[in-house]
């Protein structure tokens, strides 16, 4: 199908600044652990304010990468919120932890915090808060509990650089913030991610583990000698590090390969100086939509906080079947075969998913969740290279789908 309105495989159309500093990476002398990844964790580290960044090649990694250097294992119990992309809560499953979701604000979608507290056990040791669609989740009363708690605070914000919260970036509130860069964002290296803290101990460890590093605690050997093989005086390998000189006195830990590479970061940096611009195109595209549907029968917007700075990787709004007359399947088959507008709706919760039932969620875990998504939620296409007519045709499809449906 042709779509008029399709929901884009990529957020940003780029252009001949990104090419350039792509031919320019191409001509260094190597395109991994280059000079362009360090300038790029100095420059996302200067914007957010915070004191370190380790990029990493997803968001994923980055969310992996936290749960390890928070040591959660199995037996640990994590607080998440069912209304995400799946890659917030599977590393956790990874490392055997018991995932316990919280419900949703029915307007936002991001955790609602009265439902985090009764969910605390002496288990619990985290708490996974998610800026869904690009608007900040309510971190002061999080932090609270988590505070009260003795509870560590990651912060997903796949959907949200440059995303605020009382004016304060998101991602620099809790121990670690955890972004994407991946086609779809809101700023784009193709694929990438980043980890961002304030603790220095924690970025040594993220740093070790990131780059296939190890940790642990280790003592110095009596000897420098491997077998019949002394320590060589002159040719040292890499790849040996401290074999020679050191032993672990106890447990260690493994890390993997989460590096952003250098034609990557060559696209972050690029895509970081446009970032404010590109939300705030976001944001006026968002306002152009709410004008369009406000006031339509049955249609719902979705509000900015009053502590947010909503940057729009998602616009939202919510459908009333009880007031329009016809279903939701009804409405979106509608807007796709005869308005040629194509939907999303992200994110089935996650504790409905059949991974997550064979860990035993069940439907009725998290009740609004389950009737927003279901009944309620939908999702338009919105990037900065939708045309003017893509946008009036969008709230006019909308208008005509109600006019159609309405009984």
């Amino acid at each position: 199908m042709a779509w008029k309105v399709p929901y884009s495989g990529v957020s940003n159309r780029l252009g001949l600044e990104e090419a350039e500093a792509l031919i320019k990476a191409l001509q260094q002398d190597t395109l991994a652990y280059g000079p362009l990844r360090d300038q790029f964790e100095a420059e996302f580290a200067q914007y957010l304010g915070v004191r370190h960044v380790a990029s990493t090649s997803s968001c994923t990694a980055a969310l992996a990468l936290s749960a390890q250097l928070l040591g959660l294992k199995e037996g640990d119990e994590v607080i998440v919120p069912t209304q995400t992309f799946w890659a917030t809560a599977w590393p956790l499953v990874a490392r055997k932890c018991t995932i316990r979701f919280a419900d949703m604000d029915a307007n936002s979608l991001n955790m609602d915090p009265a439902t985090v507290e009764p969910l605390i056990t002496p288990k619990t040791k985290a708490i996974y808060v998610v800026h869904h669609g690009g608007q900040a989740a309510d971190m002061d009363p999080i932090l609270d509990i988590a505070h009260r708690h003795g509870l560590r605070v990651v912060e997903d914000c796949a959907h949200a650089p440059g995303a605020r919260y009382k004016g304060r970036f998101v991602g620099t509130l809790g121990d670690f913030g955890c972004f994407s860069f991946h086609s779809l964002k809101n700023m784009t290296a193709g694929e990438g991610g980043a980890l961002v803290t304030n603790d220095d101990a924690l970025f040594r460890f993220a740093r070790a583990m990131s780059s296939i590093g190890t940790m642990g605690e280790m003592c110095e050997r009596r000897t420098t000698s491997i077998g019949p093989y002394e320590k060589p005086a002159y040719y040292q390998d890499g790849h040996a590090r401290n074999s020679y000189t050191h032993d672990y006195a106890g447990p260690f830990e493994v890390g993997n390969n989460y590096r952003l590479g250098e034609l990557n970061a060559a696209l972050a940096r690029v895509q970081l100086r446009k970032l404010d611009g590109l939300n705030e195109g976001r944001r006026l595209i968002a306002q152009r939509l709410n004008d369009g549907l406000r006031g339509v029968k049955g249609i719902e917007l979705q509000l900015e906080k009053p502590y947010a700075y909503h940057i729009y990787h998602l616009y939202t709004f919510f459908y009333h079947p009880e007031i329009v007359g016809a279903s939701k399947d009804d409405f979106l088959r509608y807007l796709e075969q005869e308005e040629g507008i194509q939907i999303q709706v992200r994110y089935m919760p996650l504790h409905l998913l059949p991974e997550f039932r064979a860990l035993g969620h069940r439907y009725g875990e998290c009740p609004v969740a389950e009737k927003v998504y279901f009944e309620q939620q939908i999702e338009l296409p919105i990037y900065n290279h939708l045309t003017d007519g893509q946008i009036e045709h969008m709230i006019g499809g909308i208008h005509r789908a109600i006019q159609h449906l309405a009984h």
